[in-house]
């Protein structure tokens, strides 16, 4: 067989780090494939970012109507139709990917619709949609999967047929009682969006609290805001059977502490712990080594430890927040137009799509005082927003973490309305460099979320 002419890059997956890196190259001139196993655009524009994001806004209007009484408007009667919502949901996201398309730089990034996997460092083989293979060389290869939800090791769950993101999507009526395991920030947003949508809804996890990773202050308010809107909560709760089917009912053996517990539901949803996608790629016949967790080991320039082959996002081993995993393709890009930018020293956001959202950026109280850091804590509820009271969702607060000694701004967190674009405002101004006194003395809009930022840190006087 003749040698293939190389390329310069092949990306294997096309979700958010590798169809932004994929763009970027094109851009700058770069000849490329991008290879991708479900449809254009991967996960998160059709099964998983945009989709939810669809459903938390369905959520949020059917919430409203509840609520509209209040205002003057509408009688408090609200009305699921699930079959519109996922026509609604399928025909956002076609509209998406069209528009995607239409944009997608063709003449420079072939689009490669099958399942690849490397057969040596600088080639992929292609198992075609249509049943053929196909080989792609380039000189180097970029590895973006994704993951998937991880499947817990209890009795029963696996022949249960438990609910994943993209089951969810295939649903042809609501709930009677929604069953959800784990508690990440997913979890979280689904609980919270089938409460709203009129199911009885349960999360179930082994932690001690909701969001453990973040402070108790804003574990118990989150959990408070899932319990308001009808959500039973289970945390301390390990599940030892599960027996039945999702979706024609189901009944769960769980411990809490010493007390036993039996749940009956109609259906489950697995929303917990994620796995990488690395599996079935050839990666280990080629000496790239994997971490416990099945993650790719890579240097500060994502690459793998087979020169040519790196990692992005969620298959990286490193610390990154999943819809922060685009970043990886500005570290990447560098590759190919020096300096190498690096990921020290990056700056990403933690961002929970509940309503009010919930968003971090930086160091919380618990990782700064871990790490020995004197620093102050600012805090400001959310009832002292004007914004706040005008969406009448005065709900949550907000944090800054600041050092003891000086004018830096280590971290900050907020629970209440606009959280996801606040959260944008302090990190412009932590990557630049900003003293806190910038966010307390800048004139911002009113009445805007942000503008609660001059209130908060005018407390540090």
């Amino acid at each position: 067989m003749a040698r293939l002419p190389p390329l310069e890059f092949v990306v294997l997956g096309g979700g958010l780090a590798g169809r932004r890196l994929a763009r970027d190259l094109a851009r700058h001139g770069h000849r490329g494939a991008l290879v991708e196993y479900h449809a254009f655009g991967g996960a998160s524009l059709n099964v998983a970012c945009l989709p939810d994001a669809v459903m938390v806004r369905a959520a949020r209007i059917a919430h409203q109507m509840r609520q509209g009484a209040a205002c003057g408007v509408g009688r408090g009667a609200c009305e699921v139709d699930l079959a519109r919502l996922f026509a609604c949901i399928g025909e956002t996201v076609a509209a998406a990917r069209a528009h995607d398309l239409a944009l997608w730089p063709a003449e420079k990034v072939e689009l490669v619709l099958g399942h690849g996997h490397l057969i040596a460092a600088d080639t992929v083989e292609v198992a075609l949609q249509d049943g053929t293979l196909r080989r792609l060389r380039a000189e180097r290869i970029f590895v973006s999967t994704g993951s998937t939800v991880k499947v817990p090791p209890v009795a029963g769950l696996a022949d249960a047929c438990a609910m994943t993101q993209r089951e969810l999507m295939c649903m042809t009526r609501l709930p009677a009682h929604l069953l959800i395991l784990g508690s990440s920030f997913g979890a979280l947003a689904y609980a919270q969006i089938f409460a709203r949508l009129g199911c009885d809804v349960t999360l179930i996890d082994e932690a001690p609290r909701l969001a453990r990773f973040e402070d108790a202050v804003f574990s118990d308010a989150i959990g408070q805001l899932l319990r308001r809107d009808g959500v039973r909560l289970l945390t301390s709760t390990i599940i030892e059977r599960v027996r039945g089917i999702s979706g024609a009912g189901v009944s769960v053996e769980a411990r809490q502490g010493r007390q036993l517990l039996e749940l009956d539901g109609s259906d489950i949803l697995l929303a917990g712990a994620r796995l990488p996608l690395t599996a079935n790629l050839g990666l280990e016949a080629l000496g790239v080594v994997l971490a416990a967790d099945g993650r790719i080991v890579v240097d500060q320039s994502l690459q793998s430890t087979v020169p040519g082959i790196y990692a992005l996002g969620e298959v990286a081993a490193h610390p990154v927040p999943g819809h922060a995993v685009s970043d990886d393709a500005r570290v990447a890009l560098s590759l190919f137009h020096p300096p190498l930018q690096g990921m020290q020293g990056r700056v990403l956001p933690r961002l929970a799509f509940i309503d009010p959202e919930y968003a971090r950026i930086g160091l919380s109280v618990a990782e700064a005082e871990q790490a020995g850091l004197e620093v102050r804590v600012l805090s400001l509820a959310m009832d002292a927003v004007t914004r706040a009271w005008a969406e009448g969702e005065t709900s949550g607060l907000m944090q800054a973490v600041i050092a003891a000694d000086s004018d830096t701004l280590l971290g900050f967190a907020m629970l209440g309305v606009g959280a996801g674009e606040v959260v944008s405002v302090v990190q412009m101004a932590m990557q630049a460099g900003l003293p806190y006194s910038a966010l307390a003395n800048t004139p911002l809009a009113h009445p805007s979320a942000s503008e609660a930022l001059n209130i908060l840190f005018a407390q540090a006087g």
